[in-house]
This record gives C-alpha cells, sequence and structure tokens, in this order.
C-alpha cells in the first residue's frame, strides 16, 4: 500500500480562473519554446535563491548570494508571478482557482496516508495554499526557492521523501509537467501525469509516452484505495 502522495500545486491543485486564449487546452510541450523557456528559467533562479539561502555557507557562488540579495532588496522573491496576490484574500479567491477534484481527493487521501507537495515556486506559495484552504492537507511542503533544488532533479524527490521517511516505490507523484513525472519514476516513484485536457498520441513527444496519464485526482483514490 502507499503511503504517501505527494503533488505539484500550480496546475495540478490550482490554475488561474481565467486562463489565456487556448493555454488551459494546451500540453506543456505546445505552449512554445518562449513558455518553456520562461518555466524553467524562473525554476533556475528559484533554485538559486534558495541554495543563497538554505545552503552550508560558501556552497553558492559569489553571483547566486547577489542575486539572492537582489530578490531580497526588490520583494521579487517575496511577489514572483502570484506574489502580489497573497496580500489580499479577495484578489486570490478571484484570479486562482481550485479544481473541482481536488478537496474531495485530498479529504479521502488524508484519511488513509500521507500528503505532500513538491513544487517550483517561491515562497509565497504556502501562503497560497493557506489562502486557498488546502494547506493543512499536507504534512510536508517542499518548495524550491527554499530547499535550493528544483524539479526535475531527483535530489528534491529524494529530500522530499525524507521528510516523511518513506522510501521511493511508497509514494505517488502527480505532476502536469512530463519531464519532472519522468524524473520522478527514474528513481521508483509511482510518477502520474495529470492530463487535464483532451489530447492525441501524436501530440505527445516519443520519450513520454510510456508515461502513465491520468486526467482527475480522482484516479489517484482509485489507485490508493485498490479499487
Amino acid at each position: 500500500m502507499y503511503q504517501a502522495v505527494y503533488f505539484d500545486a500550480f496546475n495540478t491543485l490550482f490554475s488561474l480562473r481565467y486562463p489565456i486564449g487556448s493555454a488551459a487546452r494546451q500540453l506543456p510541450m505546445q505552449k512554445g519554446a518562449l513558455s518553456d523557456f520562461l518555466h524553467r528559467f524562473d525554476a533556475h533562479l528559484q533554485a538559486a535563491y534558495g541554495r543563497a539561502h538554505a545552503g552550508p555557507p560558501g556552497e553558492a557562488s559569489p553571483f547566486v548570494r547577489l542575486f539572492a540579495a537582489f530578490a531580497d532588496l526588490t520583494g521579487l522573491s517575496k511577489t514572483g508571478p502570484f506574489g502580489l496576490l497573497v496580500r489580499k484574500e479577495g484578489l486570490v479567491r478571484h484570479w486562482l482557482t481550485v479544481y473541482t477534484d481536488v478537496l474531495s481527493t485530498l479529504q479521502t487521501l488524508s484519511q488513509v496516508c500521507r500528503l505532500g507537495i513538491i513544487s517550483n515556486a517561491w515562497p509565497h506559495l504556502e501562503r497560497l495554499l493557506d489562502l486557498l484552504g488546502i494547506s493543512s492537507y499536507f504534512e510536508s511542503v517542499t518548495i524550491s526557492a527554499q530547499v535550493g533544488l528544483s524539479k526535475p532533479n531527483q535530489a528534491i524527490y529524494e529530500l522530499a521523501l525524507r521528510t516523511l521517511r518513506i522510501h521511493a516505490e511508497q509514494a505517488i507523484f502527480v505532476d502536469d509537467m512530463p519531464a519532472n513525472v519522468a524524473a520522478a519514476e527514474r528513481m521508483g516513484v509511482r510518477a502520474l501525469w495529470l492530463v487535464r485536457a483532451p489530447t492525441s498520441e501524436r501530440d505527445i513527444p516519443a520519450r513520454y509516452r510510456h508515461l502513465t496519464q491520468i486526467h482527475s485526482l480522482e484516479q489517484v483514490v482509485a489507485l490508493v484505495l485498490g479499487t
């Protein structure tokens, strides 16, 4: 029996209430090279910030320490893409929405196993989870900007597993980004690619076609309960 389920946060548990154009209906790799570059660049910035603050003294390079100081001075580490929203609960509820299958899934799973989050995000994610009403379900929240690691680096999954003191084969991981799912799968985690929008196999790069796809978080419940 699985002892823990880890989730990604944005586009897995919650998303923009008013998605721009057809973005909500696209797979991550269909959103274009610029979108992919910005996503990876932001993840690298988050991890660099985390290394400067969470790593041993001297581990981060002078450039990384300078960037972290700049992020703190300018407020970048507290704002980020959604940081401004956390200042007012009304703004969070206006612009972000929790997917309809999330609350029932978390309520059921929390009765039979432990729950965690592994997210490439800035530190304000914890505040967002609280304002969205779902933070209390999670025993472990591993955030790239706090630990100095980012997905798909396997070290961040290993760190998350250690926080709950479980082995890879005892855990499930759910993410909407196939590269992150593939990385978790390689280390022995039961990894599930959440694809909420209808898609066809020809839209999926060959390197990701072997991944186990789910289309709703309710399928995670069925897997854990063995139904």
